[in-house]
């Protein structure tokens, strides 16, 4: 009975658990029964040990574990009962309907590699470890079987109850019950950790990004990268760069103000890189493909990009930091905080970096970074520029000396969250626009950008965030007041910064892999911040240099056809009289019709997010069951009772280790994460401080860039000057 308890323990989390709750077999209480379910129509069922775990002593079929084959005992004796007499029909036409494609496969695959069928259709067998065609149709049917299974429990949680949607309770982490609201997921001393629902555990945000490839760069270049020049009918990474920044501002490369400012979305299907998410306006394509970052389960996102857009929210963003609801929650995607945290203060301090600073207090220090609108100015103007004035290429045509790599280096080959300002640069003094639109503040911005820090132009304390321009901060992407988002850049000035055409702030960070390099830009369409969305409002004060600008303020309720976040996230269609609606019956807007109200493209996104939502927990199954036995999913108490208290106490402890398990990886890759993240960003900012008069290894001047086009250089392109370039 021991061996038998111990894998029982086990067999029931993975497999019992589903099982029981959907099971409608009534039977007579037998001897030695070790728990005792109940049905929504109260008839009890009892199991033995024997009875679950006989056909895995005895059975030889393929299945890899013992909790897969009890699983298959629950279920299939759940379809095998006469009330699922229909249902499995249909599933065992869907099964024979799998073999058949199956066939067809083999047939195709012999064909292509000049095989027979009987070594394909082998192949196919082996796959699923079956011997035969009876054996592969078993297969096919106990995995319809699950299946459906699966989605009869997700239908009502457990409940039975028709009026409650299973997976926007795990949206949610809880659920109504006779009016009652408890805990979907509690903790608890005998189970172990709860958990709050899908939207706090995994902070989705919704975002869209445009992503600048740059084919010729590398990855751990912070300083002396290359960008191609523009091609011959333009589309040069440096154009691209510089003209997607000009176009979000709303204007032209004379600067002049577009009649019909481009949408985020129109800009990604031209300019990104990224094909995957370019052709559905910039939406992110994340693992599930649902538009969605989340806090765990986003793995192919690079650390700029997530955890950027998490410091920003976290600790940057003071507008979303600063809601009712994102002060609640803030803390469960900021950096460098404790496993158990439960506020922004429950940091790490044990986790330091080589400067003394934990991580926690890296990033708070670091802030948010700033780029000059007028670097891409600069980078427009002088992205094929590749020789003097004399028509020399200086310095050995070294590419790094070319004016676009410096501009880039110094401005936009930055691995940390960034977002634009209306300042000029001193490469601006050189602007041919600025001479041709007569806009002398640009010229004067640009000479107040000038570096001044020695006569030699180490990069040392080098001027990196320009100087302000009237004329930069009149174009319309500087028009949306973001001070309260913001507060304090470009210090007593207290300039907007760059946002879309739809009021959103554009952050921008240079990231890269194996596979691509490149230059992201961000916006948020929703923050897991912001409990019910902004909305936008025109600042009326004509003593307020603000005046006619736009300001965007979170609503305090869904009265003006605005989505709480867990709106938001509805899994309904329009279709349906669940999908939500504002005060008025109006429609809100929300993920699901976000590409659209087109039928399918609702459908598509509505089954996107559901995958989703069922799939963050990986310890749903081990809920499912303490609701089973605790009560939690029941108006009638408890629906699973032990005979045996030693089966339930091993189950406890299973679960409890489970859980924590789970916790501590999850934990753990977030912590390294993190560091890693701040070690690189470390490793960027001492290269990028470091002077040298040969520049080996160390960013450029931008003076350089300024001298390299005059036909009269200074002293600094004389040997051993800040520009000066020995090829030996």
């Amino acid at each position: 009975m021991n061996k038998k308890r111990s894998a029982l323990g086990l067999a029931l989390l993975l497999g019992v658990t589903v099982g029981l709750s959907a099971c409608n077999y009534p039977t007579e209480t037998t001897d030695g029964s070790v728990l005792t379910y109940t049905d929504a129509q109260g008839n009890r069922v009892s199991y033995t040990a024997e009875q679950l775990l006989d056909d895995y002593l005895d059975d030889g079929s393929s299945l890899s574990t013992e909790f897969d084959r009890v699983y298959e005992v629950l279920v299939r004796n759940y379809y095998n009962d006469p009330s699922q007499a229909s249902v499995l029909r249909t599933l065992e036409d869907r099964a024979r309907a799998d073999v058949i494609t199956d066939k067809q496969t083999a047939t195709s695959n012999a064909s292509s590699n000049g095989t027979t069928f009987e070594q394909e259709w082998q192949t196919i067998l082996n796959s699923h470890d079956c011997e035969n065609a009876d054996e592969l149709y078993q297969y096919h049917l106990y995995q319809e079987e699950q299946s459906r299974f699966l989605d009869d429990f997700y239908a009502t949680f457990g409940t039975g109850d028709s009026s409650i949607n299973g997976t926007e309770v795990m949206r949610d982490g809880e659920l109504t019950i006779d009016g009652e609201t408890r805990a979907a997921f509690p903790e608890s001393e005998e189970w172990g950790r709860g958990d709050a629902g899908y939207l706090k555990e995994q902070m989705p945000y919704h975002i869209r990004h445009i992503l600048i490839s740059l084919t010729s760069a590398t990855s751990g270049n912070y300083t002396q990268d290359t960008i191609t020049e523009t091609g011959e009918n333009g589309g040069g990474e440096a154009t691209n760069l510089a003209t997607l920044i000009l176009r979000l501002a709303g204007v032209n490369e004379r600067l002049q103000t577009l009649t019909n400012r481009p949408t985020f979305s129109q800009l990604a299907a031209q300019f990104s890189g990224d094909t995957g998410s370019a052709a559905n306006g910039g939406e992110l394509a994340t693992d599930s493909s649902t538009g969605l970052m989340t806090k765990v389960m986003d793995s192919d996102l690079v650390n700029e990009f997530k955890l950027g857009i998490y410091a920003y929210e976290s600790l940057y963003n003071q507008r979303e930091k600063g809601t009712t609801y994102g002060s609640e929650n803030v803390y469960r995607i900021t950096p460098g905080l404790t496993e158990d945290a439960a506020s922004t203060s429950d940091v790490d301090d044990t986790q330091t970096l080589s400067s003394g600073e934990t991580v926690n207090e890296y990033f708070t220090n670091k802030g948010i970074g700033t780029i000059p609108f007028g670097a891409a100015l600069a980078l427009l103007e002088n992205s094929d520029v590749d020789t003097d004035q004399n028509g020399n290429r200086v310095n050995d045509n070294n590419a790094i000396f070319y004016p676009r790599n410096i501009i880039f280096n110094k401005y936009f080959n930055r691995h940390n969250v960034c977002v634009i300002t209306p300042n000029a640069i001193e490469m601006n003094t050189l602007s041919q626009i600025a001479t041709t639109i007569g806009s002398n503040d640009i010229v004067t911005a640009g000479q107040q950008a000038t570096n001044t820090v020695s006569d030699t132009y180490y990069v040392t304390g080098e001027n990196y965030e320009g100087a302000h321009s009237d004329f930069f901060a009149s174009l319309p992407g500087f028009q949306v007041d973001t001070t309260d988002i913001l507060p304090g850049i470009n210090g007593s000035q207290n300039d907007n910064v760059l946002t879309n055409s739809e009021g959103q702030v554009v952050l921008v960070v240079r990231a890269g892999t194996d596979s691509y390099q490149g230059v992201h830009f961000i916006v948020i369409n929703r923050s897991a911040l912001s409990q019910y969305g902004l909305s936008a409002t025109t600042i009326s004060d004509p003593s307020s240099p603000k005046d006619g600008q736009t300001e965007y303020v979170e609503n305090a309720a869904a009265t003006d056809g605005t989505a709480t976040l867990s709106q938001y996230y509805t899994t309904y269609t329009t279709s349906s009289s669940s999908y939500p609606t504002d005060s008025e019956g109006n429609d809100l807007s929300t993920f699901v019709t976000y590409q659209g109200t087109q039928t399918s493209t609702q459908n598509t996104r509505s089954s996107n997010l559901v995958s989703e939502i069922r799939g963050y927990n990986d310890n749903l199954t081990s809920f499912q069951f303490q609701s089973l036995v605790d009560g939690t999913s029941s108006s009638d108490g408890a629906k699973i009772e032990f005979a045996d208290a030693g089966v339930e106490k091993d189950l406890q402890t299973y679960v409890r280790t489970s859980r924590q398990s789970t916790t501590d990886d999850n934990f753990e890759t977030w912590k390294t994460n993190w560091l890693t993240y701040a070690e690189l960003l470390q490793a960027q900012d001492e290269a990028r401080s470091q002077g040298s008069s040969t520049m080996t290894g160390t960013l450029i001047s931008e003076h350089c860039a300024v001298q390299y086009g005059q036909i009269d250089k200074d002293e600094t392109w004389t040997n051993n000057g800040a520009c000066y370039y020995d090829a030996q």
